[in-house]
């Protein structure tokens, strides 16, 4: 049972009831307009008035929304001073019809969310949308507010190397500046101009960015992939392939990979890193809007050569001589220059325990059992003989190795570079192998490093898509945490990215507590009924939350999953509290971007997580909302 006290306590808390959740206990009382009310707002300066008839009500007050539309671009038309240059096929429009497409970008939910009044019904339907002028300043502060935060994101994901994420934020968020008024006078919280900041940042990204090609086998070549020196925490690419520019590839930890068409030339190779990400958009109706009508902007250095890393060529099965050669090249030479001025642990280096500490990193002799057992999953994987190694892993592991495996077209991609560790004399985990799959259906691909645990009978047990490099050192620098809590909350988030992915509703059903407080969120389209309070808007999407029981969260769960062909999670960003109570029990925020073939969203999950027992966490609160509480890691305890 949950903690009725520990519960009450987090929902007084921001941790979890944000303030936009007061939004669900408002009553919305109805009222009505007099002939004479509808034609004082008509002719009042305060407000902005649409007017629209139709055979249906649907058509009536799209018209109504139209002709809004219209009288808002007008009033705010002259704020827009260059708005043509901006759009894509800019010179098509002329200005009122540009600002016009803009302000269209809003339609979506919050000019949907103005006052609408009905004259008459179907079938001969007249409708009157309208809003106060200042409201309309609030449309534009809510769109500022919006790209603001993205900013922030870029700013955060970039200083811990996360370059998809701060490529994808930057780019966005030039794009809503693009659609904002007075875009030009836009700053920083430091004074700088967000139009020249952005673009600023984004081709400091690139200049930093360095690619190495570190082996060669048959069509595919294995890269490194560096920013500042040191390996990526994520980025995502195109290459070209000697014939064109590939699908969208997803490097991980500094490891990437190209697939060369057969006969394909290794020379002069270079990849393109993406920034644009238009086909991801449609996780934010509001950013899809703007993304395809804005012009954004180019980014020329934002394709890169690929060179060769000379200290990896002796065992990467390219020639020496080759190698050599291009070490003298004056593009080597300036991928190779670095700052000895600190020397950066990696993290798992940090992992490793000073005396006396509980986390114990194997030594050759004790790793033989589970080096022989990886080497011969290993083997099997290269092969496609996934049955060979039946014997390797427990009924559990086995299920999820073959999940795994047959997760879209699964490739190893580095052999030589893991490490076994234990806690106790349990559980012995092997971090970490690297790993390409790519869809057919979706033509993406993507790195993800595996990590195995191995029970006390040296079997595997588990298997999980690691969190990169830098969400682990979210959790592991929380020195006052033991090491045991900090190995398995990190194994915990790493458990659960990977059940959505691999569609395990087996383990999710035994890590949710029977009376989990569950509250799911879900980006929708259309305008709510009069008075429907389960459904609001949050910074220009439409979003409707749902309580359910664990029962109905795993029915609905279970019914999604065999909707969809592929469901991808990235984590974005994570923050950890712990309980001021209650032993060890942890507060989570976690960005979640959420793909799938047939549906996506981006927002932040709250986790609420009893580890009290480490080999079976319990989630005691799971809730979705769309915007980041600003104030999580403020929170001293719940």
């Amino acid at each position: 049972m949950i903690n009725n006290k520990v519960i009450g306590q987090i929902m007084r808390s921001k941790a979890l009831f944000f303030p936009f959740l007061i939004l669900l206990l408002t009553i919305l009382f109805p009222f009505s307009l007099t002939a004479q009310d509808i034609e004082e707002i008509k002719n009042d300066p305060d407000y902005l008035c649409g007017e629209g008839r139709g055979e249906s009500l649907r058509e009536a007050d799209n018209e109504a929304l139209r002709d809004l539309i219209s009288k808002i671009s007008v009033s705010v038309q002259s704020d827009y001073s260059d708005v043509t240059s901006t759009l894509i096929n800019g010179n098509d429009y002329n200005v009122n019809s540009a600002v016009k497409m803009v302000v269209n970008t809003y339609s979506q939910a919050t000019l949907q969310n103005t006052e609408r009044v009905l004259i008459s019904d179907e079938p001969n339907a007249y409708v009157i949308r309208y809003v106060k002028r200042s409201d309309v300043e609030k449309i534009f502060e809510s769109r500022k507010h919006k790209m603001m935060e993205m900013v922030a994101s870029a700013d955060k994901a970039e200083r811990s190397a996360k370059i998809d994420d701060a490529l994808r934020y930057y780019y966005w968020g030039y794009c809503l500046l693009q659609s904002l008024p007075n875009e030009n006078e836009v700053v920083t919280p430091g004074g700088k101009l967000l139009v020249n900041y952005i673009p600023e940042k984004m081709n400091a990204i690139f200049n930093e960015l360095r690619v190495n090609k570190i082996r060669e086998e048959g069509n595919y070549i294995d890269l490194e992939i560096l920013y500042k020196g040191e390996p990526v925490t994520s980025i995502d690419y195109t290459y070209f392939d000697g014939l064109d520019w590939s699908n969208l590839f997803s490097a991980r930890d500094g490891r990437g990979v190209l697939e060369m068409r057969p006969g394909a030339s290794m020379d002069n190779l270079r990849i393109k890193c993406e920034y644009e990400y238009a086909g991801e958009a449609h996780i934010d109706k509001e950013i899809a809007n703007v993304v395809s009508i804005m012009r954004g902007k180019v980014f020329r250095n934002s394709t890169l050569t690929v060179g060769f890393n000379p200290t990896l060529s002796e065992d990467s099965g390219m020639p020496a001589s080759h190698a050599k050669e291009d070490i003298d090249t004056e593009s080597v030479d300036k991928t190779s220059t670095s700052d000895f001025s600190e020397i950066s642990l990696t993290d798992f280096e940090k992992l490793i325990p000073k005396p006396n500490a509980e986390l114990k990193l194997l030594t050759d002799e004790e790793a033989k059992p589970y080096k022989t057992s990886i080497e011969r999953i290993i083997h099997a994987i290269e092969t496609k003989q996934y049955r060979s190694v039946d014997d390797c892993f427990t009924t559990d592991g086995l299920d999820i190795f073959d999940r795994l495996v047959h997760y879209g077209n699964a490739r190893i991609l580095d052999k030589s570079d893991y490490s076994f560790f234990t806690i106790g004399t349990e559980e012995v985990t092997c971090r970490s192998i690297p790993m390409n799959f790519s869809f057919k259906g979706n033509g993406r691909q993507f790195v993800e490093n595996i990590t195995f645990t191995f029970n006390n009978e040296q079997k595997v047990d588990c298997l999980a898509f690691g969190l990169d490099e830098k969400a682990s050192e979210d959790i592991l620098h929380h020195a006052q945490w033991g090491e045991e809590a900090r190995k398995i909350l990190t194994e915990f988030l790493e458990n659960y990215k990977t059940a959505y992915s691999l569609k395990r509703l087996d383990y999710l059903q035994q890590i949710f507590d029977e009376n989990a407080v569950i509250i799911t969120g879900k980006v929708v389209k259309k305008a709510p009924p009069s008075g429907d309070n389960q459904k609001f808007y949050a910074n220009n999407k439409f979003v409707k939350l749902t309580r359910q029981s664990k029962q109905e969260y795993m029915r609905n769960l279970e019914r999604s999953f065999n909707s969809k062909e592929f469901i991808n999670i990235r984590f974005a960003e994570n923050d950890v509290v712990k309980a001021g109570r209650g032993g060890e029990i942890y507060g989570i925020q976690i960005r979640q971007d959420y793909y799938s073939n047939n549906y996506g969203d981006s927002g932040y999950l709250f986790l609420m997580v009893d580890l009290n027992d480490p080999k079976n966490p319990i989630i005691k609160v799971r809730v979705w909302n769309p915007e980041r509480d600003p104030d999580f890691q403020g929170v001293a305890s719940f």
